[in-house]
């Protein structure tokens, strides 16, 4: 089952070292795990779903994060910097007509900061948001 898994091309996405102590204290093993670079723009895809006046992603090529050295990933709306440990995220994407812009922004900001971090143990170096369109209301005539 591990090959099907295995990604031929060791040196996409993501990787994260590994360290694990048994319950005497002592070292365990240690090791890579590589993160594909679809499951790093899914994450950031699902983890904007949740954000409050969160109205889909837009098309989006700029390269905001041109300061951090790496790779780049994009799916055309996503982009993805890769740096050993360090990620920066770029986001084009189109808000509720009622969304307070600044507060979405830190909200996005701090969602995506939080589920990379804390799930891939990644230090999140930016997260850049281009509000590409407003949608419109649902409500109105």
């Amino acid at each position: 089952m591990c090959s099907m898994l295995r990604n031929d091309r060791p040196d996409d996405g993501a990787a994260t070292g590994v360290a694990l102590t048994g319950q005497d204290g002592a070292a365990g093993f240690h090791g890579t795990v590589r993160i594909a670079p679809t499951v790093l723009l899914q994450l950031v895809d699902l983890t904007m779903a949740g954000v409050d006046g969160f109205a889909g992603l837009r098309d989006h090529d700029t390269d905001q994060n041109a300061g951090l050295a790496g790779r780049r990933f994009s799916n055309g709306k996503i982009a993805v910097t890769v740096d050993g440990d360090q990620i920066g995220v770029e986001v084009g994407c189109a808000i509720a007509h009622d969304t307070n812009v600044a507060v979405f922004s830190r909200l996005a900001q701090e969602a995506i900061g939080f589920a990379v971090g804390n799930m891939l143990n990644m230090t999140v170096k930016s997260v850049d948001l281009t509000i590409q369109d407003v949608a419109p209301d649902r409500n109105s005539s």
